[in-house]
């Protein structure tokens, strides 16, 4: 009997630990490899935290173009209500506004989705999607991040269950959509 138990005990704790998912560590010089797509083209993107401190800045690069970064205030950390409008990004540093970020949501969007379940971004009310039929991979590992969708089913955004900084792992969609690969 005690066989048994312990047997059905160490199942449990295995089946467990292999649910957890992924949660990378972000920090300051980070980098993703992504996928983007423009215009039905794929082409390679890297990302990389550049700061955590003000301002935020991650940085872009793709090769036979260029590289560059977006600068984020504090307070578009804290409280943006609007991703960047910028469609193919300028090189060098892009500056934005008290009320812009890019690749990721704010923190009150953030809070907003994890006590709601819902959270409005760029005038697009988005919900969580139950049941993710989509769950996302990065490095091979289930990744930790929260499946939304648009009111109107059209967009989609898989968010990383990090509230300090709630990157955009994936979207679909969008003008340009991105796809993490892996974090470094």
């Amino acid at each position: 009997m005690k066989k048994t138990i312990l047997s059905l005990l160490l199942l449990s704790v295995f089946t467990l630990a292999k649910a957890q998912k992924s949660l990378p560590e972000i920090k300051v010089g980070t980098t993703m490899q992504a996928s983007a797509f423009v215009n039905g083209s794929e082409f390679p993107l890297q990302l990389s935290i550049k700061s955590l401190a003000a301002p935020v800045s991650i940085g872009w690069s793709v090769d036979g173009y260029g590289e560059g970064s977006f600068e984020m205030s504090d307070k578009a950390l804290e409280s943006a209500t609007n991703m960047s409008a910028n469609g193919q990004p300028a090189l060098g540093v892009t500056k934005l506004t008290d009320n812009e970020t890019f690749g990721l949501i704010s923190k009150a969007a953030y809070k907003s989705l994890s006590e709601s379940k819902t959270f409005t971004y760029g005038g697009v009310k988005y919900s969580l999607k139950i049941p993710d039929t989509k769950p996302m991979k990065v490095d091979g590992k289930d990744a930790d991040v929260t499946h939304v969708v648009s009111e109107d089913g059209k967009m989609e955004l898989w968010i990383l269950n990090n509230p300090a900084l709630p990157l955009i792992f994936q979207s679909s969609g969008m003008a340009t959509d991105i796809v993490i690969n892996s974090v470094k």
